[in-house]
């Protein structure tokens, strides 16, 4: 049986799909709602960072858990804190109580929850479909979950759009309670290999340290998680982007919703074309393309005051990303051993979390120079350093899966 159709694959794609649907709403949300309680794009980046500063610390040992435990238990676990932390948020922002605590807290819950669980959902991609249909079981997942992102904000945005800003919040809880659900389902329904077993077992005694020295020690591994730390420079325009839309754009929380939205149909257009042209683009040739495509993008989005060319330019943008990321992630299930798997994916994680810092240097550099000249900064460097290693390493020039 084709392991795309089964069960297990299915609780697997619905559950990612509606935990980072989760995650997309609750930007969307709080990015607004702290520019309209604050007026600042510092605060808006720096409780959006929070999540991404904890799972800095979190990750590299959620690699070792996926390690040495069973994912599909990890990954319940972390379903159910990531619903807890939901659950406290609602509550504080819609009673008002302890607002920015209440935040803050529920973050930090989501950071360390959200960081280890996502390795082993990961990893159990690997695990369910096997290397052959692995391009094409990313991509669906992907799929499903950028599809999800396109009606999730502007959904919330029109649903929503005649009751008090606060009342969207319980849409939270409510997707995070069917995350768990579909996360308990693969938990009974899926039976992890016995070879997995086997290397439970072995793997007890690896260490995090060890993991990095031979991430460190393969050039290709090495050079693909400096480019995924590159995602700080992506992160730096995100909390800048309500403001564009309030100031250039001269619109509200729907336009706003809508680009969001629009830059996951582009996502959804990537992946499409990703899934049906895999050897076109799982090379590191095509992740500088990519990456170049969608900074480009963005400094014309910056400078546009028209909201047909922005709601262009965010399709490409997602197209362009999604295809970025999902290549990385690819080359880095495939590249390393069985052994040091889990804790390749777990410094993959904690790179990316360099988002959270990208926040904070977008909304103070945002508040300080100016969106325009933050957003061309960022840009320009992301470019940078995803053409630099091309050029420089041979190896990882001739790099494809």
């Amino acid at each position: 049986m084709n392991p795309l159709f089964s069960k297990s694959y299915s609780f697997l794609l619905w559950t990612n799909a509606l935990a980072f649907l989760c995650w997309n709403i609750r930007t969307y949300l709080i990015n607004w709602y702290i520019l309209e309680t604050t007026d600042s794009t510092f605060w808006v980046g720096f409780f959006s960072s929070l999540p991404a500063i904890v799972a800095l610390f979190a990750a590299p040992y959620g690699g070792k858990l996926a390690d040495i435990y069973s994912r599909k238990m990890i990954l319940l676990i972390g379903r159910i804190a990531v619903f807890i932390s939901f659950i406290l948020m609602a509550i504080g922002i819609m009673m008002d109580f302890y607002v920015f605590i209440c935040i803050s807290i529920s973050f930090i819950i989501y950071g360390i929850a959200g960081s280890i669980e996502i390795i082993s959902l990961r990893s159990l991609i690997l695990d369910i479909v096997g290397f052959k249909y692995l391009t094409i079981g990313n991509s669906v997942i992907e799929f499903v979950t950028s599809f999800l992102n396109t009606l999730g904000p502007i959904s919330i945005a029109i649903i929503f759009s005649s009751f008090d800003n606060t009342i969207p919040f319980i849409s939270l809880p409510i997707i995070g309670a069917i995350s768990v659900l579909t996360a308990t389902l693969l938990f009974f329904n899926f039976n992890e290999s016995k070879d997995h077993e086997d290397e439970i077992k072995k793997n007890e005694n690896r260490s995090v340290k060890e993991g990095i020295i031979y991430s460190y020690n393969n050039i290709n591994i090495r050079l693909l998680l400096i480019i995924a730390s590159t995602i700080l420079f992506w992160a730096i325009p995100q909390p800048l982007i309500p403001r564009i839309t309030k100031d250039a754009l001269n619109s509200g929380t729907q336009i706003y919703a809508l680009l969001i939205s629009l830059g996951g149909f582009g996502a959804m257009l990537g992946l499409i074309i990703l899934s049906l042209k895999p050897s076109i683009f799982r090379n590191s040739k095509f992740i500088a393309f990519s990456i170049c495509v969608y900074s480009l993008s963005m400094m014309i989005f910056v400078l546009s005051n028209s909201i047909l060319l922005s709601s262009i330019l965010f399709v490409i943008c997602g197209l362009s990303h999604a295809i970025w990321f999902t290549v990385i992630i690819i080359l880095l299930q495939t590249l390393p051993d069985e052994v040091h798997k889990g804790r390749v994916m777990g410094l993959f994680f904690t790179v990316i979390q360099f988002y959270g810092l990208g926040f904070i240097v977008g909304g103070f550099l945002g508040d300080l120079i100016g969106v325009t000249w933050t957003i061309g900064i960022s840009s320009i460097f992301l470019i940078l350093i995803n053409l630099i290693p091309l050029i420089l390493s041979k190896e990882y020039r001739n790099l494809k899966s």
